[in-house]
């Protein structure tokens, strides 16, 4: 009569385990997530939450403005993008993670301590991976705020 509860067997029914389900999530599936090249945009930037995520929404983000054939393309292509009050807009947003959190530089690209988010109208450069994910019910597409360059003078409170 063997012993079940050896150390030694109980770790090798463990490994056996851990490989069956390995095999599992290697399997294709339906959900997969394609990383694309990061993009680059310059523009003005709206209702930017860079400090902390959005209250209503949960994500980290701000809208950046761009041209018509722009907004056009993201469009096209799936992007979340607004026609608004300030005109065309990618709506960049990022939901948050552990240990993420987008990075705010100055024009000679020196890292601000955030105390408060970018005025409405802040002219900045914003650097962002984008991705698309296939599902059952189609293609989303998303993106990864990496970084925003506060283009014009940098306000007190980001000293």
């Amino acid at each position: 009569h063997r012993d079940l509860h050896v150390r030694s067997r109980r770790q090798r029914q463990m490994c056996i385990r851990d490989r069956s389900t390995n095999k599992k999530k290697s399997q294709p599936s339906l959900d997969f997530i394609v990383n694309l090249e990061p993009m680059i945009l310059e523009g003005k930037a709206y209702w930017c939450n860079l400090r902390e995520p959005n209250k209503l929404y949960g994500y980290f983000g701000l809208l950046i403005t761009i041209n018509k054939s722009m907004y056009l393309k993201f469009k096209k292509e799936g992007f979340a993008v607004r026609d608004t009050e300030w005109g065309y807009c990618l709506n960049i947003r990022t939901k948050p993670k552990e240990g993420y959190k987008p990075i705010l530089l100055d024009r000679k690209e020196k890292k601000l301590k955030m105390f408060g988010d970018i005025p409405n109208g802040s002219n900045v450069k914003v650097k962002f991976d984008n991705f698309e994910t296939k599902h059952l019910y189609g293609t989303y597409k998303g993106t990864t705020l990496m970084s925003v360059i506060l283009l014009d003078e940098v306000p007190k409170l980001f000293i």
